[in-house]
């Protein structure tokens, strides 16, 4: 079980896969398993602090776990990820396309794009 120490926090995350990065976003790994991601690519799935295995308080902000994301996207080397958001964590998403500028594409369920 992979994580990472960001502000204290241990931030548990799952890695899978061998291609292309690309970075899925929920509040836990877990929301994204039997979602049929193909094969040919990388996978990261964060558990987000106060969510699944992760440490920390539960009920933080948007903004807050947005911070926490960015800072694991930056220690696994994975700016340049595609990175996509679970319908349970959009305002996360959005919060890191719309202040921070990092590209997150929003899904309307946990199945990969076409």
């Amino acid at each position: 079980m992979p994580y990472i120490n960001i502000y204290g926090t241990n931030i548990v995350y799952d890695r899978w896969g061998r291609g292309p990065l690309r970075v899925l976003l929920a509040r836990r790994a877990a929301d994204w398993d039997g979602c049929g991601w193909p094969e040919g690519h990388e996978y990261i799935a964060i558990d987000l602090p106060g969510y699944g295995r992760s440490q920390g308080a539960a009920g933080l902000q948007d903004d807050e776990l947005a911070e926490y994301v960015l800072g694991m996207l930056v220690m696994l080397h994975a700016t340049e990820a595609e990175i996509y958001a679970h319908p349970n964590a959009a305002g996360v998403g959005e919060y890191l396309s719309e202040r921070i500028g990092v590209a997150v594409q929003a899904l309307a369920d946990c199945s990969p794009p076409d």
